[in-house]
């Protein structure tokens, strides 16, 4: 009878645990897409871009987007590893450990490239524009940083 409760709980741990690493890539994936939308959406609309400046904005949006994808990817078979890791290992196992920092690497990477990204798309701007870009940016990043 002991034993049968203890695979219970070790089913509802992992479980658990494997419900909350999907929730924390689902909502890291989201607010990154989320952000990167809202982000470009303003730009078009705040700025008053010439013709130059929106083609040469949407090729950037378009290279960013394309290693988006792949850093999705990469983010998503991380978290399957860690799922597995969770479900066969019963343990903080070295492939559990691995499986985290490849998930973190990717999390990393995915930082570095929308900074790279927002730059990016700074230097396409005249000085007004990105005075002005600068606030809506600064705003994006603190968007719910500084709620209590």
């Amino acid at each position: 009878m002991l034993k049968a409760w203890k695979v219970l709980a070790l089913a509802a741990l992992v479980g658990f645990g494997a419900g909350l690493g999907g929730v924390f890539v689902g909502a890291a994936l989201t607010r990154s897409q989320t952000h990167r939308d809202t982000l470009d959406a303003t730009v078009h609309r705040q700025l008053n871009l010439t013709p130059e400046q929106d083609r040469r904005l949407e090729a950037i949006e378009d290279r960013y987007a394309t290693r988006k994808a792949a850093l999705d990817a990469e983010l998503r078979a991380a978290a399957r590893e860690i799922a597995a890791a969770v479900a066969e290992d019963h343990t903080q196992s070295a492939r559990l450990t691995q499986a985290v920092d490849r998930f973190h690497n990717a999390m990393g990477q995915t930082q570095r490239e929308a900074i790279a990204h927002v730059f990016e798309m700074r230097a396409v701007l005249d000085p007004d524009q990105q005075a002005r870009f600068d606030v809506i940016v600064r705003e994006e990043l603190l968007r719910g940083v500084d709620e209590e």
